[in-house]
């Protein structure tokens, strides 16, 4: 994967992205982004060659997810 760390914001908070390399993320990496996603304090979104997903409160997830429905870019 590729970390973007701060790509974009939401609220305020700084939204790392993680663009997979192969078809999809590594697990163990994966694994780590989550955590430090949750210890730091930072919003994540992630993808593979299929879906992408968001990581963080349910409002960032909700809103993510209805911006990716609506084929909107996510960040610049």
């Amino acid at each position: 994967m590729i970390l973007l760390a701060g790509n974009f914001t939401w609220r305020g908070y700084a939204v790392d992205v993680a663009v997979p390399v192969g078809a999809r993320p590594d697990s163990k990496a994966l694994e780590w982004l989550r955590h430090f996603a949750t210890t730091q304090r930072r919003l994540l979104v992630y993808g593979d060659s299929e879906e992408w997903y968001a990581f963080g409160p349910a409002a960032f997830q909700a809103e993510m997810r209805d911006r990716i429905e609506r084929g909107e870019r996510l960040w610049a």
